[in-house]
């Protein structure tokens, strides 16, 4: 065995204390080397210094404030770095393909006229336009659930930038699919469709963690 290994071997073995028995090969290193031989000791007697020192506890307000700033730090890197935004970006255009999809087989007018039709209520009044753009919003659960799965880290705000992501990306498809709705209606939809957004991220990261959660239990 060469020193660079016994090394190795001896720093493994020190949490163990006297309970540890070398191998033969390091024993026998460290019998010819006096290199190796002296750096065990040395080894040895710090990290028996180290257990020998009281443990103290930090006070309430230290904990609090490096709490504080793990929180700051995992926010800035969710909101000013590239790489931060990254799982929102993937998570709004899984979304964004997803509701492209449902918009083909379901057409915005044609679900607003169902849940006119289901609510009893008149063509122009405000709630199954806002009804049907909530629905047109929750495929992003899917992408923020898939995203979210893998990358925990700064996980709320992420799904917020998914949902911002969403509706500036599919707003102006939206809109020129209702240039047909009063601009009041229009509104509606779009208030729709970004509630819709939110609520399916948040929904979306919920399965997430519900998962994760399952993963550990497992």
């Amino acid at each position: 065995m060469d020193c660079e290994q016994v090394k190795d071997q001896i720093v493994a073995l020190l949490p163990e204390g006297e309970e540890a028995r070398l191998s033969e090969p390091v024993a026998r290193h460290l019998a010819g080397c006096r290199s190796c031989r002296e750096e065990a000791e040395t080894l040895s007697r710090t990290w028996m210094l180290l257990g020998q020192w009281p443990e103290t506890a930090p006070r309430d307000e230290v904990g609090a404030r490096l709490l504080l700033s793990i929180r700051r730090q995992l926010l800035r890197e969710s909101v000013l770095t590239v790489k931060g935004w990254v799982p929102a970006v993937l998570a709004s255009v899984i979304g964004v393909g997803l509701s492209l999809v449902l918009s083909l087989l379901v057409p915005y007018s044609l679900l607003v006229s169902l849940c006119s039709e289901a609510f009893q209520v008149a063509d122009l009044h405000a709630a199954p336009y806002l009804l049907s753009g909530m629905a047109y919003g929750l495929p992003l659960a899917l992408g923020v659930w898939i995203i979210r799965r893998r990358a925990m880290s700064g996980a709320l705000i992420g799904s917020l930038e998914a949902s911002l992501l969403f509706l500036v990306i599919l707003a102006p498809y939206v809109i020129a699919q209702c240039r047909e709705f009063a601009p009041a209606l229009q509104v509606a939809f779009l208030s729709g469709l970004g509630g819709g957004a939110v609520v399916a991220s948040l929904a979306g990261l919920w399965l997430a963690r519900l998962a994760s959660l399952g993963k550990i239990h497992a």
